[in-house]
């Protein structure tokens, strides 16, 4: 071999041996740590994945139990409203009693009485009615659509001028409940 070839061999070799350095000293490092960084944030995401995968699993059963639960929150708020329907309340009691044949001869709404996460609104109701009549009419009074309370009943016997009929006349206190603001409040957060 001549000696221009064993210089351009040398050359070529220095120049690999300079490349070789160059990128494992200062080109393939950084790129390492990318690699490892980039291997360690995969992971972590694989990681959060393999979490998300396994919450999907138990989603149909959260769900279903979620809208269990929301179906019996809208039906407690049928039986609790959150506002005061006493108006529409008083209606509802006279259209029962009409329709049962009792006479409300009077109501008295009381005053609000005020608990932790509900309100009481009790009315004090005066009726004339056979004893069957009454018994029907506390009855449907129960089967409204609306959480309602009777208590304090007094019943006692009355004789109508001009009738030869003894019927009943009964006092007695219909307690409805809402929720308090509170309460409303804190569930449509």
């Amino acid at each position: 071999m001549n000696k221009k070839t064993k210089n351009k061999i040398i050359a070529t070799v220095v120049i690999v041996g300079v490349i070789c350095f160059v990128f494992f000293a200062v080109i393939y490092p950084p790129r390492q740590r990318e690699i490892a960084r980039l291997d360690s944030e995969c992971k972590k995401l694989e990681m959060k994945l393999n979490m998300a995968r396994e919450s999907l699993k138990d989603f149909g059963r959260l769900q279903q139990e979620y809208d269990s639960l929301l179906t019996a929150w809208t039906k407690m708020e049928i039986l609790l409203p959150k506002e005061k329907e006493i108006p529409d309340l008083l209606e509802d009691i006279a259209r029962v009693g009409r329709r049962c044949g009792v006479e409300v001869v009077r109501f008295k709404p009381q005053p609000v009485v005020s608990h932790e996460s509900y309100t009481e609104m009790p009315v004090i109701f005066s009726v004339h009615a056979g004893y069957h009549q009454l018994g029907k009419f506390l009855s449907e009074i129960g089967s409204l659509p609306r959480l309602l309370k009777v208590r304090k009943l007094h019943i006692s016997s009355y004789k109508k001028e001009g009738s030869a009929d003894i019927t009943l006349q009964t006092a007695f206190v219909v307690s409805a409940y809402t929720f308090a603001k509170d309460t409303a409040q804190v569930r449509t957060k």
